[in-house]
């Protein structure tokens, strides 16, 4: 007895269920997050609402970072999330580093990296916000 096809309601059914039931990789969704809320902590809500420029002209040159609090630049905004995504890679190193407990040269190569990179970001950021947008360098 030759089997019945399925009707393109079961089908349909079939395929909507099987994307119900998709489970993507704990790795994947953790990485989507970190970008999500890199993108949202650098301003990136602000920068799709406001009409932004990437660059000021400025004498004979152009200005890359606003000098105010109250506005800010497409090419800051992507600066700082380069900033962020670093200092986030060395908080990852200092993380994996945990893995390599029988490897103590490994461990404190990724942790002396991780920190490295950690603090080469905070110190972009601050100098970027004391001397520039705060005025205080200049």
């Amino acid at each position: 007895m030759a089997r019945a096809l399925p009707s393109p309601l079961e089908r349909l059914w079939r395929r909507i269920r099987k994307i119900f039931e998709y489970r993507p990789p704990q790795n994947l969704i953790a990485i989507i997050l970190m970008l999500l809320s890199i993108f949202l902590i650098s301003g990136g809500i602000y920068d799709i609402s406001m009409p932004t420029r990437g660059a000021i002209p400025y004498g004979s040159g152009f200005l890359f970072l606003y000098p105010s609090l109250h506005d800010q630049l497409l090419s800051e905004s992507i600066a700082v999330m380069v900033i962020y995504a670093l200092g986030a890679a060395g908080l990852i190193l200092i993380y994996q580093s945990v893995k390599y407990r029988r490897n103590p040269s490994q461990a404190s190569m990724l942790i002396q990296v991780g920190i490295a990179l950690l603090i080469i970001a905070i110190i972009i950021l601050e100098v970027a916000l004391y001397s520039w947008k705060l005025g205080f360098g200049f």
